[in-house]
């Protein structure tokens, strides 16, 4: 069983993120926040378990995208989770942000649902294979 966790303010877009998943990789549970503080505390507090992999939004309330991975990977027991950046921003230097906080990759958001269908079944893919670091080699779409 895989373990993924959403951290979005958006509903609409964890929704959309959980059933797409879901899709692609059929044994998995999808775990949600709507912000980076209620993220950690839902690690901190073993509510959750530990993910497979964190999707990560940048423009969040309370404490945004960029707060999160730095707590992420700073803290022992979550620095070496992977994390994916995504954001409908597609500015340089939020590539570069992500790349130098930690992240895995990035990758912006698609605009309709079977593009985001067809990114998460590659990222699916990879993690059903244990295969997460080439994901960059592998897509155009998750950048690093």
């Amino acid at each position: 069983m895989k373990r993924f966790l959403i951290v979005d303010d958006d509903a609409d877009d964890r929704e959309m993120f959980c059933e797409a998943l879901q899709d692609s990789l059929t044994d998995s549970i999808c775990y949600t926040a709507p912000n980076g503080r209620r993220a950690i505390a839902a690690l901190d507090s073993g509510e959750i378990g530990i993910p497979d992999l964190i999707f990560l939004d940048i423009n969040m309330p309370m404490m945004n995208g960029w707060q999160c991975l730095s707590r992420l990977k700073q803290t022992e027991s979550y620095k070496d989770i992977p994390v994916i950046i995504y954001s409908t921003s597609s500015y340089p230097e939020d590539l570069e942000k992500s790349q130098h906080g930690g992240a895995l990759c990035f990758f912006t958001k698609p605009s309709n649902f079977q593009q985001l269908k067809s990114s998460l079944a590659i990222v699916a893919d990879h993690v059903n294979t244990g295969s997460l670091k080439s994901l960059t080699e592998s897509s155009a779409l998750f950048i690093k």
